[in-house]
């Protein structure tokens, strides 16, 4: 099992799209943060089995919510960069965030 890293902007993400689904019905912001987390928690089993999207960043779907959770795995973590919508131009987005890393 692989350690997980966030980057910064990943608890803005969540905060943000819970938010949103909380405006748009009461405790679906509850339901879209747990199934974050649970996907998150399951990425550390099984993060390589995902395909690389671009570059090395990968992406796994939430179930329900039309999210991506984008990661990359280095150093042996995974690396998560983003839990974005997906009609957010993500590629341009996760690369900016992607440099930090080097």
């Amino acid at each position: 099992m692989l350690p997980l890293v966030f980057h910064p902007l990943v608890e803005a993400d969540l905060a943000d799209s819970a938010e949103w689904y909380g405006r748009q019905q009461p405790g679906l912001d509850d339901r879209f943060l747990s199934e974050a987390h649970e996907c998150f928690a399951d990425l550390t089993a099984s993060a390589p089995l995902y395909a690389v999207r671009f570059a090395d960043i990968r992406r796994v779907n939430l179930p329900v919510f039309k999210h991506g959770v984008f990661y990359f795995i280095a150093d042996g973590a995974v690396v998560v960069l983003g839990i974005l919508h997906d009609h957010r131009d993500t590629q341009a987005e996760l690369q900016r965030r992607r440099k930090k890393y080097g």
